[in-house]
């Protein structure tokens, strides 16, 4: 890891539990001596990434700016709009927009159909890789290897009993791309269900993924035939849009 990438690190730090980071955090979670701990925040607040504060550093005006531009900007929800209100106005069920990062999958949009949805997966949320339709939907699409690896690096209580062997997870990602949809019941919440579908770039490269989601009794009044061609077909108009 260069020194580039070691700064970089220090972003990651920042979680629900810990929404401000110091040195003594930075050196403790990541290694870092104090000396290039107190030069990486300096260069990161130049930037505008952090933000000095009494206790510390937090996540600087930078990021808002940026999360701005890609609100506007991002490739896969500029291309999406009048899709994802048309799924939501005839389904009645929320609709979430993700994309792959690193070995995350992040959701970038929550579109729900009324003010008092049951779903909390606004924008940012990291998705649970292996408890839910819309990340196993797109680990479905990754390399082998990358699969792999993720799978033995994550603990049990993170990824659930249910996945079993490697063997029987293969076989279980293997069926995803076969069907070209996921469904997910009651592994996030015990009240709620959801399906996905891939998106993919112009190369046929994983980007995320789109999910209908929402109350087990709204969802199971649909026909699952009928949820899988419309969230199938809005993923494949996307990738369209996409690549043109």
């Amino acid at each position: 890891m260069n020194s580039l990438q070691r700064m970089l690190e220090v972003l990651s730090l920042f979680r629900d539990d810990q929404p401000v980071i110091d040195i003594d955090v930075i050196s403790k979670e990541l290694g870092y001596p104090a000396s290039s701990a107190y030069r990486y925040v300096r260069e990161l607040a130049g930037a505008g990434l952090l933000v000095r504060l009494p206790r510390g550093y937090a996540v600087g005006p930078r990021i808002i700016e940026l999360d701005r531009h890609m609100t506007r900007f991002d490739p896969v929800l500029s291309v999406s709009r009048d899709i994802v209100d048309d799924l939501v106005r005839k389904t009645s069920l929320d609709l979430l927009i993700s994309e792959w990062y690193g070995s995350k999958v992040i959701n970038i949009l929550q579109k729900s159909a009324s003010d008092t949805s049951a779903l909390d997966f606004g924008r940012g949320s990291p998705i649970n890789l292996f408890r839910s339709a819309t990340a196993r939907v797109v680990l479905a699409y990754l390399l082998p290897r990358q699969l792999r690896r993720l799978y033995d690096q994550t603990p049990p209580e993170e990824s659930g009993a249910a996945l079993g062997t490697w063997k029987e997870f293969s076989k279980a990602m293997l069926r995803i791309r076969k069907d070209g949809y996921c469904i997910s019941e009651h592994e996030l919440s015990p009240h709620n269900s959801g399906i996905a579908a891939p998106i993919f770039d112009e190369k046929h490269r994983i980007l995320g993924s789109i999910t209908l989601a929402g109350s087990s009794d709204r969802f199971n009044a649909f026909n699952r035939e009928f949820l899988a061609t419309l969230i199938c077909g809005a993923a494949n108009e996307i990738a369209a849009r996409i690549a043109s």
